[in-house]
């Protein structure tokens, strides 16, 4: 039976990045076959953590957000029976505590890498998800797997080292075709199309054909285009985590390549906060 897939904006972050702010949002998804839910990623902690812990500004996050996306395709956490990180970043494997009645399916090495992450990753890990993974019970609430996965017919797992030591992107079967969800592996289009101008607008040329790994990564840039490719050789389209342009629910909605770079809104300016103005002055 095939799957729709709703993509579930929780909430957004307001990067520092090269001078100015990288806005990002933060999506799960919702698949769904009529049968089966699962959500793919659990989101982010309530901004207010972010701010405090990462000194990062934005909107949205923790239960409230995720409860009321769930809430719009008139669903409760309870009615969720899998969840699948992508990979346990704070903006996508928090809140797992709101899905006591779910199974959640992860790799192994990347609860290992969420214990004892790389100097570079301990910043976007949390020791709470940690601790909420080790509590649950196994095989009921959580079921580690040490590679590919055929989780039901029409939704199956690529372990895929890249971003993260255990990353894994989900492939969901459509009417209209499979789906990657392809989470940070690359979380804009411009890291799988860097040579369209739909794609970025400063498309380089140079990597007509090719890919642009992400800067944030484990493995080397071998490897990691080499999982961009098995995506590729996998799916039909990819859905990034954190472009804005992504479908809202596929099938009914279906590109590989947004149209153009219209709505692309990373490097807009953010709303204006009461955190923001606070913190310009005093700065």
């Amino acid at each position: 039976m095939a799957f729709e897939i709703h993509s579930l904006r929780v909430g957004e972050l307001y990067v520092p990045h090269g001078g100015g702010i990288l806005r990002d949002p933060v999506h799960c998804w919702l698949v769904d076959n009529g049968k089966t839910r699962i959500l793919i990623d659990s989101g982010m902690p309530a901004i207010e953590e972010v701010r405090r812990s990462l000194n990062i500004d934005g909107s949205g996050g923790g239960h409230e957000a995720l409860r009321e996306a769930l809430a719009a395709h008139k669903l409760r956490p309870d009615d969720i029976e899998f969840v699948v990180p992508t990979h346990l970043h704070f903006d996508h494997g928090h809140n797992l505590d709101l899905f006591p009645k779910a199974c959640v399916v992860l790799q192994r090495n990347e609860l290992f890498a969420a214990v004892d992450p790389v100097p570079t990753q301990r910043i976007y890990y949390r020791r709470d998800t940690v601790i909420e993974l080790i509590n649950r019970k196994r095989p009921s609430q959580l079921r580690l797997i040490d590679s590919d996965l055929t989780l039901m017919d029409g939704f199956s797992i690529l372990k895929l080292p890249s971003h993260t030591e255990g990353m894994q992107i989900p492939i969901v079967t459509t009417e209209r075709g499979k789906a990657a969800l392809v989470s940070d592996l690359g979380d804009h289009y411009r890291y799988w199309f860097p040579a369209d101008p739909r794609a970025s607008d400063r498309p380089m040329r140079f990597l007509s054909g090719g890919y642009l790994p992400s800067p944030i990564r484990v493995t080397g840039e071998r490897e990691y285009l080499a999982s961009m490719q098995r995506v590729i050789d996998n799916t039909d389209i990819v859905i990034p985590a954190h472009d804005f342009r992504i479908p809202r629910h596929m099938p009914a909605e279906w590109f590989a390549i947004p149209e153009s770079t219209a709505g692309d809104l990373g490097h807009e300016p953010p709303p204006p906060s009461d955190w923001n103005r606070n913190a310009k002055s005093h700065a």
